[in-house]
């Protein structure tokens, strides 16, 4: 099993940690291996993700190609697209969640454009979905691919269709209407010489893992300095607060603002083998 590195950009030559910064990232024999921000991939777009709390479909984060040991869910899923809707501090729309759940529209919700396109999203819901809810309550989705689903044209998401008020800054929560970045080239490349590839994190070091700054070897804490604020795949993950429980040594950790991502200057962990999913500022 190996760790791998993200980096951002057009050229290999030139990656960056962070589609919005200047810090560069060395990745030799780094390989295109998806998008983050923009449009989503090819799973119709019915099933572009929603909010359960308003609706509003949610930011397309970053749509990645796994490398085959991370592909934990069969091997004929070999992507995943992440999303995010950030409404925790959404103002709730009436019959939204059980419209996404597979309740039946009312007749009334069934005339209604909006209503009716979030009950067509419960029936053409992508039949890999995980729905992932953060500490403060959240939303978040996690969609599993095919090979062709990586490789399909890219879709945007479904036509502006709300209702008054649902376009307030302080009430509607993140979403792929006001909220989406420009889509930046993803690439891969191994992550060499962490001490904990191939080791689920542990805070109490179970089996062996190094917690990031917990040892006072030199080597070790110039280690930590190269790779703080990574994204990866693998290896020694940085949790800005508590270690989260249940992760393998198949975590996904993102940083803060890649393709949008909203965490408040923290970071996620995304774990491809549990679905254990947290993340902290």
């Amino acid at each position: 099993m190996k760790a791998y590195e993200l980096g951002f950009g057009e050229s290999a030559e030139k990656l960056t940690v962070h589609p919005n910064t200047a810090i560069e990232i060395d990745l030799p024999g780094a390989r295109v291996a998806g998008w983050c921000g923009g449009r989503a991939p090819g799973i119709g777009t019915a099933a572009w993700p929603r909010s359960p709390v308003t609706g509003l479909p949610m930011t397309h984060v970053i749509t990645l190609e796994l490398p085959e040991d991370y592909r934990r869910k069969g091997e004929d899923l070999v992507a995943l697209s992440f999303f995010q809707a950030d409404d925790h501090v959404a103002d709730d729309i009436e019959g939204v969640a059980g419209l996404l759940e597979g309740t039946a529209p009312t007749a009334e919700q069934a005339a209604d454009p909006f209503l009716a396109a979030v009950a067509a999203t419960a029936a053409a819901r992508h039949p890999e979905q995980r729905d992932l809810e953060d500490l403060i309550g959240g939303a978040h989705a996690l969609l599993w691919l095919t090979a062709e689903e990586f490789a399909a044209p890219r879709i945007d998401p479904p036509a502006d269709i709300r209702p008054a008020g649902l376009g307030d800054h302080y009430s509607r929560g993140q979403n792929a209407w006001d909220d989406s970045v420009p889509e930046t080239t993803v690439w891969l490349g191994e992550r060499t010489g962490d001490p904990n590839t191939g080791v689920a994190p542990s805070e109490d070091g179970a089996g062996g893992y190094v917690a990031a700054w917990s040892s006072d070897d030199e080597q070790l804490e110039e280690y930590w300095s190269s790779i703080e604020g990574t994204s990866h795949l693998g290896g020694t993950i940085m949790p800005c607060q508590g270690m989260p429980e249940g992760l393998t040594p198949y975590v996904f950790e993102l940083e803060d603002g890649v393709g949008g991502l909203n965490l408040g200057g923290g970071n996620a962990q995304i774990d491809l083998e549990s679905d254990v999913f947290d993340w902290a500022q």
